[in-house]
């Protein structure tokens, strides 16, 4: 019995380790759109701004929509990083016996990275 609340307890952790990697990609994507939203402040002052400050203006905009972008894309990184490496430890803790389903966490890793990917196209296209 004690070899099995030991297997529980590794399995618990390392679904919570998996879990960490996420909010740490979601804080990332969140700072990405923050970071991407500025630059779209900066479009919109482009617009009250004489001609000599529109072109500055307007390439500050545009570098922090890349790298709203960037972020935005180390973020789903971060989620497939941290749901390859969540999948390599179950197999590890779970080596000689069956291995519980993941699918919940397979899933919440993918559409925070597929979520990710997603703002990260649109904002550059936007």
């Amino acid at each position: 019995m004690a070899a099995t609340d030991a297997s529980l307890r590794d399995r618990l952790a390392n679904e919570r380790t998996l879990l960490a990697w996420l909010r740490t990609a979601i804080a990332l994507m969140g700072f990405g759109l923050v970071v991407a939203r500025f630059g779209l402040v900066l479009r919109t002052l482009v617009i009250s701004r004489d001609a000599a400050q529109v072109a500055q203006a307007a390439q500050d905009a545009r570098q922090s929509s890349i790298i709203g972008a960037a972020l935005l894309l180390t973020g789903s990184i971060v989620a497939f990083v941290g749901w390859q490496r969540t999948h390599a430890y179950a197999r590890l803790i779970d080596a000689s016996g069956p291995q519980p389903s993941l699918r919940v966490l397979d899933g919440t890793a993918a559409l925070v990275a597929i979520l990710g990917l997603g703002l990260a196209v649109y904002i550059l296209v936007l």
